[in-house]
């Protein structure tokens, strides 16, 4: 279900990848750049297993994710890093599709080799299943009912020194759905300047995607129903990110980046559909699929701070994102690493995101308007703004041994209700964002 793509792989990698090591993703947007200074935090002459178990659940019985991920890390005397991390993601549960909620009963249908009709269907439909026929009881979000994958996915990664205070990394990924593949590259380089206060650095990823859909790749604005144009379509991203790291004392840092990236391809979602309404009842009238601009262009500023009081750290970060579908967001994100006696701690966490919509999106559109270029009514592209709340708690049971575990609330509020809207749309709930818990353990172990 194109995980990997999307909202929901970008939020469990977050969660998981922070946790497992590597740098933080300063934001859920699309696409978002990684840190091309990046590094373990271990010391040289060690290895260091670590793994983690993510349990992901949206409220209202929507998308349930158990992720396993597991991560090694070889840090030579030479200072040599090799790291290697393998994750298994299953998911469950029923997600939005785009439409809206109507006081009549809605049936929705794959695309097919042949026409099987269009608009909203009549007769029942007792099938159900992601991307299949299912029906929505009046007054429900729609939503794909049946929602079932899996992903599985690679990384490897080394960072070589080289002379001159120079640091290479190299890596790549690979990650599997049923119906989404994704393959990446990555390199990087750094320089140490002026007794290793002073890194400046520089990173190129490429990333090539094909989504496979069940029902094959409907043609864009097209009735629910009508025939496939394809089995298979691919995007490509190219992204580029620079920046600086800056030790103003032995107890304070701070780092500066900017990322500009552009993915080209199919970047509509084949699974979305998006509802014309009768201009003067504001009931459903046609359903068609979606359909978003081919190229992508992103453009981030990520500065953040370390600063350490004795054993405690506050880690704060700010983000500004733009593309060129007209989204613009801000992140903010605030931790406290707050030590426990000798062996253990606790790290309070605040993030706020808030974005703007892409100028395609829109909840719906009346059948009378004549179709604009793109259209999308995803909650993902729409205005919306986005609290998550965290708390990590850990302790270092031996020299070698330690356990950990997070709890993270993400609760997103958008428009709900347009009282300028049609018939009965101006009493419906058009919002159709996520309030998810997050729930994650996990064990470290160091060889000495």
């Amino acid at each position: 279900m194109q995980l990997n793509g999307g909202g929901l792989s970008a939020t469990l990698g977050m969660l998981a990848g922070a946790l497992l090591g590597a740098q933080p993703v300063a934001a859920q947007s699309e696409g978002a750049a990684a840190n091309a200074y990046d590094q373990t935090a271990s010391e040289p002459g060690t290895m260091v297993a670590d793994s983690a178990l993510l349990i992901y659940q949206e409220d209202d019985d929507r998308v349930r994710a158990v992720e396993a991920s597991s991560t090694i890390t070889w840090n030579a005397a030479s200072g040599a890093v090799v790291s290697g991390r393998l994750t298994y993601d299953a998911l469950t549960g029923a997600t939005p599709n785009g439409g809206v909620r109507s006081r009549y009963p809605q049936n929705f249908y794959p695309p097919s080799k042949t026409s099987i009709g269009s608009g909203l269907g009549t007769t029942p439909d007792t099938q159900t299943g992601a991307s299949g026929r299912y029906t929505v009881a009046p007054g429900q979000l729609p939503v794909d009912k049946g929602f079932k994958d899996h992903r599985e996915a690679y990384d490897l990664g080394v960072t070589l020194p080289l002379e001159d205070g120079f640091k290479l990394s190299l890596g790549g990924a690979a990650s599997f759905e049923t119906d989404y593949t994704s393959w990446s590259a990555r390199a990087s380089v750094a320089k140490d300047l002026w007794g290793k206060n002073t890194t400046l650095s520089m990173g190129f990823n490429f990333e090539h995607d094909t989504v496979r859909p069940f029902t094959g790749i409907p043609r864009a604005q097209s009735f629910m129903g009508d025939q496939i144009v394809a089995r298979s379509r691919v995007k490509r991203v190219a992204s580029l990110v620079a920046g600086v790291t800056q030790i103003l004392s032995p107890t304070w840092l701070v780092q500066l980046n900017y990322s500009y990236g552009v993915s080209r391809g199919y970047h509509t979602d084949p699974y979305k559909v998006f509802t014309l309404v009768d201009s003067a009842t504001g009931d459903p009238f046609y359903t068609i699929y979606e359909e978003r601009p081919g190229v992508r262009r992103r453009s981030s500023i990520y500065a953040a701070t370390k600063f350490a009081l004795g054993s405690a750290v506050t880690d704060a970060s700010v983000r500004w994102y733009h593309d060129s579908w007209g989204i613009t967001a801000m992140t903010y994100a605030l931790s406290q690493h707050v030590p426990l006696g000798k062996a253990a701690y606790l790290e309070p966490g605040l993030r706020f995101y808030r974005q703007t919509a892409a100028r395609f999106f829109a909840p719906y559109l009346g059948v009378d308007v004549p179709a604009p270029r793109y259209v999308s009514a995803d909650s993902r592209l729409s205005r919306f703004r986005a609290w998550t709340f965290s708390l990590k708690a850990g302790a270092q049971l031996t020299s070698r041994l330690e356990i950990y575990g997070v709890a993270e609330r993400y609760v997103q509020q958008g428009l709900r209700f347009d009282r300028s809207a049609p018939g009965v749309l101006a009493r419906t709930d058009l919002f159709a964002g996520t309030r998810s818990t997050s729930l994650i353990t996990g064990v470290r172990y160091t060889w000495h």
